[in-house]
């Protein structure tokens, strides 16, 4: 089998809700996915994560046409050509996304050629429901609004709610950690995202403020550049750590894990390198005793991949769920999700179980970002 072609599709929706982070907001979702097609008629697709309009043109420019000709099935040899055989390595950023997507769509297609899901491929199945949480609380000026969409959210069924605040300082943003954590009670997990909005500084007296409230975790507290900052506001507050969104490759989360910064890891398969990538950063944390929780905030072609990464692999936990209706999600899945009592159940299809129709693209399909 031999890659024919490899097709960038932009995607593109406006929002339906308020998405104001720590570090201002956004007015539309958008998505960089490929289409790879082979010769025997065979398609994948994958999807790299990031800076959306730099993703497309990296792979427009240069990476879609390194692979024509190439056997999906020989992943570690695309990855390798992809991320390693320029003079210049590419060790992070919009390149390393890239590259993601097509390692992405070559499993797909992969699966699909055995008929088997991309799970079986990665070590099989090891759990077939996972337990979710909801990532569709967003700042707002009213604290009752956000408490009232978590109890929307917990109403739907998630026992576990992501909030992201840091838009105002620590105590100004105390109300709103209070409001939410009244409203959803005392039983249901409530994580903290600050979107690395806060100086290590802010993020240390926050922690220490809304410590009593029973924090799941605290993400992306501060800038990601900032390692010993994060290494060291580890050591001083109670509430577990979590990051990896903004890391790239094994590499980074070496450094990660060897320097004591993260409780909980959290790489996107979109952006870290694929699959593969990924599934070795799960046993590089597992050696640590970390445990992961990828990072899965995009369109139902990534939720697809981090539903078959988490499925083989023993040490992840929590997958994160987009219930804003403000991104091309299940749209994309092959098979509707079954949800229940908190849990989503693993699909069984061949492939990772996504498909991109005619409707799909006169909806959404942009020429470019």
């Amino acid at each position: 089998m031999k890659i024919t072609s490899v097709e960038v599709i932009c995607l593109q929706n406006k929002l339906s809700s308020s998405m104001v982070i720590s570090r201002g907001g956004f007015q539309v979702r958008n998505h960089t996915l490929v289409k790879v097609t082979t010769d025997e008629g065979i398609t994948g697709l994958g999807e790299g994560i990031g800076n959306a309009k730099l993703v497309a043109a990296i792979l427009n420019a240069q990476m879609c046409n390194q692979v024509i000709g190439l056997d999906p099935f020989n992943i570690e040899f695309i990855r390798s050509k992809l991320i390693d055989s320029e003079v210049y390595f590419e060790r992070k950023g919009s390149a390393i996304c890239a590259a993601s997507a097509i390692e992405m769509a070559c499993w797909d297609i992969k699966g699909k050629k055995l008929g088997v899901p991309v799970y079986q491929l990665l070590g099989g199945r090891y759990q077939d429901r996972l337990k979710a949480y909801a990532s569709d609380i967003y700042w707002e000026e009213d604290p009752i609004k956000m408490a009232k969409n978590a109890e929307r959210i917990v109403d739907a069924g998630f026992k576990v709610v992501k909030a992201h605040i840091g838009y105002k300082s620590p105590a100004e943003d105390l109300i709103r950690v209070k409001r939410i954590r009244e409203a959803i009670g005392e039983n249901i997990g409530l994580m903290i995202d600050l979107n690395g909005g806060y100086s290590a500084f802010d993020a240390c007296h926050a922690a220490r403020l809304w410590e009593t409230y029973n924090l799941t975790w605290l993400e992306e507290p501060i800038n990601p550049n900032h390692l010993d900052a994060l290494k060291d506001l580890r050591s001083k507050i109670s509430i577990p750590i979590a990051a990896g969104e903004n890391e790239f490759r094994i590499f980074g989360f070496k450094d990660l894990f060897e320097n004591k910064a993260v409780d909980i890891a959290m790489p996107d398969i979109g952006r870290v390198g694929g699959l593969q990538e990924t599934k070795n950063i799960c046993v590089l944390a597992d050696a640590y005793g970390i445990q992961v929780s990828p990072h899965n905030f995009s369109s139902g072609v990534l939720l697809a991949a981090t539903l078959h990464l988490m499925a083989s692999t023993p040490n992840t936990t929590l997958l994160e769920v987009d219930t804003s209706k403000n991104a091309v999600y299940q749209e994309l899945l092959v098979e509707p999700l079954e949800f229940n009592d908190g849990y989503f159940t693993v699909p069984e299809g061949p492939g990772l179980g996504v498909e991109i129709s005619p409707e799909i693209l006169k909806k959404y399909q942009v020429t470019s970002f």
